[in-house]
């Protein structure tokens, strides 16, 4: 299976972000607050673009712990970094697994 390391996973999303009609896809786990537990069912979100911080949004830990992305709707939507597993770029998005350490 191809790889990827996370920066350049997410250097790449901020740049097809950045393109005419220019998106991706992301794999992630869910993560409840409230619970303190992470989903154990990967969620996939398509046609995604990276966004800022809205001004109402305010974060108890560090905000460079999360991603911040647009899904097809234009709905913000925020995960943590740390659990993102997957992501697609143009032209076939076919999904490559994201590596958090050196010996994935």
């Amino acid at each position: 299976m191809e790889t990827i390391n996370v920066i350049d996973a997410i250097r790449m999303m901020q740049e097809v972000s950045k393109l005419p009609d220019g998106h991706f896809t992301i794999a992630f786990f869910k993560y409840n607050r409230t619970t303190g537990e992470a989903s154990t069912k990967l969620q996939v979100r398509q046609r995604c673009t990276t966004r800022a911080q809205l001004p109402q949004e305010r974060f108890q830990i560090p905000s460079d712990n999360f991603f911040l992305f647009q899904d097809q709707d234009q709905n913000p939507k925020t995960c943590y970094r740390v659990l993102i597993r997957f992501v697609g770029f143009p032209p076939d998005y076919n999904l490559i697994k994201v590596k958090w350490f050196k010996d994935e």
